[in-house]
């Protein structure tokens, strides 16, 4: 079976079989593809471990039509940006950050395990690696020997590209039901090994141009800093969480409950989404609560999974 390796330069080869994870060196039966990359999209790839962000988007250049496949992600925008080369980050953000040492691709599935249905298999999202932290990191609930993963979302392009990616193998599996207590948590762990040169160079610029092309992302940028500095200020008004969510729980209140005992609504959703599923949700309710919480007796008999799903009807 054909598999491409992208190497630092760029060098974008063909071999026959899939290579071992060190074995991505040179090698006399492969076939240079660099300037037809194009044609070779959906083949799977393994990418050298030294190759950076500069060399992918140097590659869209020696394969140009990537940049017309891949129009709606801004790629020709991007590709206009690195040509100006890396930039150094703010030395303030490299000391807050403690550096990223390299970009990684990974994979995120859904499972909806009322269904036994995946979702969100084929994008690869993309997040900064820090290097192993030099000793405990309570603010960030990291230790001695571990790596914080860093957002890149809004970061300037040209801080990027120096940066190696890598792809990850480990997949993770999140609960996709949103009346499952598991809801957007992780609940297993799986591998994939087969990802494609064009879920690569999309899911690198899918994250790059989310807010848009560098243009776009730096007014955007600047929006947010001056909303920041608006609030540290205190020249904006504040409207409570409560004054917000309120109104959007009180339909399912109104529907599945006789009396609230004088809580809030979003008091009240917060404690059904700490339901068990399978746990009986009105007893849960009525001891948390202390029996001032009373459910309808058509609902009295449901589950915390089915509770939610009522619940959550209810509120549409």
């Amino acid at each position: 079976m054909q598999h491409l390796i992208l190497r630092p330069g760029p060098q974008l080869v063909m071999r026959a079989f899939r290579p071992e994870p060190d074995d991505t060196g040179r090698r006399l039966n492969e076939v240079n593809v660099t300037g037809r990359a194009h044609e070779l999209l959906f083949e799977l790839i393994t990418v050298h471990a030294e190759t950076t962000l500069a060399d992918i988007f140097r590659l869209m250049e020696t394969s140009p039509l990537l940049q017309k496949f891949y129009r709606r992600d801004f790629a020709e925008e991007l590709c206009a940006e690195a040509r100006k080369g890396a930039a150094e980050p703010p030395a303030r953000e490299r000391a807050a950050h403690e550096g990223i040492e390299f970009l990684e691709l990974y994979q995120q599935w859904g499972l909806d395990t009322s269904t036994n249905e995946y979702s969100g298999m084929q994008r690869l999202h993309l997040h900064g690696i820090g290097h192993e932290l030099a000793e405990d990191l309570p603010e960030e609930r990291r230790k001695k020997g571990e790596r914080i993963e860093w957002s890149v979302s809004l970061t300037p392009l040209r801080e990027l590209l120096a940066l190696p990616v890598r792809v990850k193998a480990e997949v993770r599996i999140t609960e996709e039901d949103a009346t499952a207590k598991a809801y957007m948590s992780e609940i297993r762990r799986a591998r994939c090994n087969g990802v494609t040169l064009g879920q690569v160079i999309h899911g690198l610029l899918w994250e790059l141009s989310f807010h848009g092309g560098p243009q776009e992302q730096r007014e955007v940028s600047d929006d947010l800093k001056r909303r920041v500095a608006e609030v540290d200020a205190g020249t904006v008004e504040l409207v409570s969480a409560d004054d917000v969510f309120e109104p959007l729980y009180k339909p399912a209140c109104d529907s599945l409950f006789e009396a609230l005992g004088g809580r809030s609504t979003r008091e009240i959703a917060a404690a059904i989404r700490d339901i068990d599923d399978d746990q009986n949700a009105a007893a849960w309710l009525e001891r948390v609560f202390e029996g001032a919480v009373v459910v309808k007796p058509q609902f009295r008999s449901r589950s915390g999974r089915e509770f939610r799903k009522a619940f959550r009807a209810a509120g549409r």
